[in-house]
């Protein structure tokens, strides 16, 4: 088992090299084992489409990219192990502001914020990054008494001991796990006597930092590759001991914990790459203000080329919210496609989507931006769910007005979005309810009207009746 750690500048092609290397697996060997690439879970629909560019790789099926989430999954799939019972975003915030209540006298610093609005979710967030970092209540109880001189600290120590503690303890008396417990889950499941899990290979891209959990997980499924390559953004291998203060700190820390971990491995043979700064062929070969930049990050120095260059590759400029950087980008977008440029060549990067999600899509709607945010949206609402809720509604309920619309809105039905608005209007004008969509509607004195409304409900209707015959077959 090699494990490999690709070190190099920003733009000299460390996922390059990873998606190089997976292409020629995937062409030399179309069929095999399954070959992983992990990826930050924002970056994987990215990849998907890198990869795919080079016309020699018209379409893979051994290949899955992946974030260590879904690795989990794909975990429990391969060695047919049924994931846990699992309590989602919303159960966990309603067991926190029952046990807030609860155990509100218990507190000593949080007693008086446990009644607040919106407590509980700041409390799930903190709970959430101390689980994932491994930390469990007996942990942070001797951490409150190791800082019993800072009294506000303690208590804070006290009490999120006390909440982790009750959490836990209500999840596994309902033999629950949560999100936090799904890589620890998928670890043990690694570790436990099965038929063995076999890769092809395994790639780690993109990741500047991994919590211990993800840092166990990579740990236990890196022995089923028989090679493994993780990249971290480096220029050269870390020997020298930096300050906690330098941009690369952070990285560098991450670096030393991954290779010491792995290194822990039986029969683990580590190597190190090194790509330079490549002029011809890095990311930055044809930005040469970029290509200062990124070479100068840890040590600024001044451009030296053209003024010019400087004013056309880069600009700084200071908003006041968010809705004004996205006005701002919105602008240069719109520039940038005058100018000959495509919508798809363009993207726009925040360091916390959520904090502009919403002006996001409300200022890029108005300026006719198309845009594809990635982030998770609740399924409930996706417009196939909502067709199949109404159309079960509109056939169970004698096909009630707002179910019947509310399954022709979702874009789903053959009509223009036009046509049912209008006839939404004519329906509500007529007082046309219930079983009057069942055969044809006369419409006295407008046979012109008459006419546009027979031909279109000769185009929708006819599936839900279906679906109503087919409900009526089973019993339903």
């Amino acid at each position: 088992m090699q494990a490999r750690f690709i070190l190099g500048p920003a733009g000299s092609g460390k996922t390059f090299r990873c998606l190089s290397e997976i292409r020629a697996a995937l062409l030399a060997a179309p069929d095999g084992p399954p070959l992983l690439l992990l990826a930050p879970k924002q970056t994987t629909y990215q990849l998907e489409r890198q990869l795919l560019t080079d016309t020699s790789l018209p379409g893979y099926a051994r290949l899955h990219i992946l974030s260590f989430e879904r690795l989990a999954f794909f975990i429990f799939e391969q060695l047919q192990k049924s994931p846990p019972r699992m309590l989602d975003e919303e159960g966990r915030l309603m067991v926190l502001r029952g046990l807030l209540a609860k155990k509100r006298d218990q507190l000593k610093l949080f007693r008086a914020s446990a009644r607040l609005t919106g407590f509980a979710q700041h409390l799930s967030l903190a709970l959430r990054e101390l689980q994932r970092q491994q930390q469990t209540p007996e942990s942070l109880s001797a951490l409150a008494e190791e800082t019993r001189d800072a009294e506000g600290l303690a208590f804070k120590l006290h009490d999120l001991a006390t909440l982790l503690r009750d959490y836990l303890d209500w999840l596994a008396d309902r033999k629950l796990q949560d999100a936090e417990h799904l890589l620890d889950f998928a670890t043990e499941t690694l570790r436990t006597p099965h038929p063995r899990l076999e890769l092809g290979g395994l790639w780690v891209d993109g990741f500047t930092e991994m919590s211990p959990q993800e840092l166990d997980l990579l740990a236990e499924i890196l022995p089923a590759a028989p090679h493994a390559a993780v990249t971290f953004c480096l220029d050269h291998v870390p020997t020298e001991k930096v300050s906690w203060l330098s941009h690369w700190s952070s990285v560098r820390q991450m670096y030393q914990r991954c290779r010491d971990k792995l290194a822990r491995l039986p029969d683990c043979r580590i190597t190190n790459e090194v790509l330079s700064r490549d002029l011809k062929h890095g990311r930055f070969r044809d930005n040469p203000v970029l290509r200062h930049l990124e070479a100068n990050w840890a040590d600024p120095r001044a451009f030296s080329g053209k003024a010019g260059e400087l004013k056309s590759a880069l600009r700084v400029v200071a908003c006041a919210n968010p809705e004004a950087e996205a006005t701002l980008a919105a602008r240069e977008i719109l520039r940038f496609v005058r100018a000959g440029g495509r919508y798809r060549e363009v993207t726009v990067l925040a360091r916390r989507l959520q904090d502009y999600h919403t002006a996001i899509a409300t200022i890029f709607g108005r300026y006719g931006i198309p845009v594809f945010l990635d982030r998770r949206e609740a399924v409930s609402h996706h417009p196939l769910a909502e067709l199949t809720r109404n159309a079960l509604r509109t056939v169970a309920y004698s096909w009630a007005r707002d179910d019947w619309f509310a399954a022709l809105k979702t874009g789903l039905i053959p009509g223009e979005d036009a046509e049912i608005d209008r006839l939404e209007n004519e329906a509500l004008a007529h007082g046309w309810n219930g079983p009057v969509w069942q055969k044809p509607i006369a419409i006295p004195g407008d046979p012109e009207l008459e006419r546009w409304v027979e031909s279109l409900r000769r185009k929708i209707v006819p599936p839900f009746n279906q679906l109503a015959l087919r409900l009526a077959q089973h019993g339903n």
